[in-house]
């Protein structure tokens, strides 16, 4: 059997020597489910699902429409054993048995719809059936207790109201809800016919035409708003789906695009769906075709880097729709921007053991002759990795370029952006060449921020924080920094922000030695690492 082929855009096509396989023809699409269709073949046709936040609002919706409708039940049954309503033992007996009955049908609805273990799609599946259960109830006890009481068939009840809402209610599949409706619709002949059958009322002919005429209004409402509610969510799982991802969660939009937790529809594997926006890809063809190559190089450069501190790449491509994606692991953590806001500045030994890592996975892009032009604590990731706490990921190689490939400018021009002013180095400012030294000033910049909670540089316009970088000597760590620090580690990271390449450390790997040796005091252990995550991020 050969491997999954795949094609220009990176998209799997689960080929088996060049043909599709059976399971996707007819006989597959009764052993599959649609949705693992769509992963087999994400460029065919097949029928999209509702996304999965969208069926549970639904559910959302059914409680609380199951818990009015006991309510409102319960408050008609407490009216009828008030004695205040006027009539006959019979018709209060019928009423009382239907409100008893009702509440019922309403409470166990409640309860199926609150039990956590059920799944979404089986409680309003639990719904549909409720629906046609209550249309039922209400076509006997309501023209029974009506004729009771005035001895005339009503032309009109509850049942019309339930069969046009309960679409809006609980979204299904067109052909699902018709059939449910014209169920509920039937009832009200039906239920005039068993009643009149068993003596209980007088119908006449025009009282089942009535009741049907009314039902088939009730039912071509409820069918348009079924289309309309399935198409609208259709186009919304249309909207979420990239090659064989389902989007479910945006986690972070930034100048390049958006970043989604996503799902793979075949695996079921978790992962995080880099977007690019689509004003991005807007404008002359050269600038678009510029962008896409901008964004496959991206992909290709993240995916041929092995560093296990490296995020990894699972997949790239273009959607349906023409968004170009990129899928890529989803760590389970928070960024060093937000975890300094959120914690604090760090303690030396913690940050020489996150600052090492990154030195790690930097060191490898540099020995490809590859700048990332882009680190900041945004882009630093702190996460648990397996059975390792304190993991750390360089996240977005969206700048990395080749330190000398002229040709490869027209890549990183206009409309794209060079880099973070607050992490820029002079030479970057001033447009000269970049290299390694480039990325090494950024990660000191990061080393400021992780142990003082404060940048090197301040200010309120781009332009004036570029201006300090360029020009402006660095404030001493010491004076930021709230914690006392070994001598040697800040003078480390202030040599990271010198103006000169040439006076930065010399390399990654440099730096790391030197980082090790800054230390008076034993190394950050896992021991700690996972004391630390299980006080304060402990899983669910």
């Amino acid at each position: 059997m050969s491997p999954l082929a795949t094609d220009g855009a990176g998209n799997a096509d689960a080929r088996i020597g060049g043909r599709i396989p059976a399971a996707t023809g007819s006989a597959g699409r009764r052993l599959l489910p649609a949705r693992l269709l769509a992963a087999l073949r994400p460029e065919s046709t097949t029928r999209l699902e509702l996304p999965g936040e969208l069926v549970h609002e639904s559910r959302n919706r059914v409680r609380v429409a199951a818990a009015i409708g006991a309510g409102a039940y319960a408050l008609f049954l407490a009216f009828e054993m008030s004695g205040l309503p006027g009539g006959t033992p019979l018709e209060h007996q019928i009423d009382r048995v239907h409100d008893i009955v009702g509440m019922g049908l309403c409470a166990s609805l409640l309860l199926l719809a609150s039990v956590r273990g059920l799944g979404d799609r089986s409680v309003l599946a639990a719904a549909l059936a409720l629906e046609v259960l209550l249309a039922a109830l209400i076509s006997i006890a309501g023209p029974w207790a009506a004729f009771v009481r005035t001895s005339f068939v009503p032309s009109l009840t509850w049942v019309i109201p339930i069969i046009i809402l309960f679409p809006l209610l609980v979204p299904a599949r067109p052909r699902t809800a018709l059939a449910i409706s014209m169920l509920c619709a039937v009832t009200m002949p039906a239920g005039l016919a068993l009643l009149a059958g068993t003596g209980r009322i007088v119908t006449r002919t025009s009282d089942y035409w009535a009741a049907a005429l009314s039902g088939a209004v009730a039912v071509g409402i409820a069918s348009v708003a079924s289309r309309a509610i399935q198409g609208a969510g259709r186009q919304i799982a249309a909207a979420r789906r990239v090659g064989s991802y389902e989007l479910l969660e945006r986690l972070g939009q930034g100048g390049m695009g958006e970043v989604w937790r996503a799902q793979h529809l075949l695996l079921a594997r978790p992962a995080a769906i880099k977007l690019i926006l689509a004003e991005q890809i807007q404008g002359p063809a050269e600038a678009r075709d510029a962008a896409i190559q901008r964004f496959t190089r991206e992909a290709r450069v993240t995916a041929g880097l092995r560093s296990a501190h490296t995020v990894q790449l699972f997949d790239f491509g273009t959607g349906a729709d023409g968004r170009l994606y990129y899928a890529m692991e989803l760590l389970d953590g928070m960024n060093a921007e937000h975890f300094v806001y959120r914690f604090g500045p760090v303690v030396p030994r913690r940050a020489v053991h996150w600052l090492q890592q990154a030195c790690h996975s930097l060191g490898e892009a540099h020995a490809q002759d590859l700048v990332h032009r882009d680190i900041k604590p945004a882009n630093i990731f702190l996460c648990r990795y397996g059975r390792d706490a304190d993991f750390l990921k360089v996240l977005d190689f969206g700048l990395t370029r080749p330190v000398a490939v002229a040709e490869d400018s027209r890549l990183t021009a206009p409309g794209w952006r060079m880099g973070t002013p607050g992490y820029m180095a002079p030479e970057q400012v001033f447009g000269l060449p970049t290299g390694p030294p480039t990325d090494l000033y950024a990660l000191g910049c990061v080393a400021y921020w992780l142990l003082s909670g404060t940048k090197p540089f301040d200010a309120e316009s781009p332009g004036e924080l570029m201006r300090l970088h360029a020009q402006a000597p660095p404030p001493p760590l010491s004076r930021k920094a709230a914690q006392p620090l070994p001598a040697r580690l800040e003078a480390l990271v202030m040599s990271c922000l010198a103006k000169e390449p040439a006076d930065r450390p010399r390399d990654t790997d440099t730096m790391s030695d030197e980082l090790g040796s800054c230390l008076d005091d034993d190394p950050w252990s896992q021991a700690e690492a996972h004391a630390w995550w299980q006080e304060n991020l402990a899983r669910p």
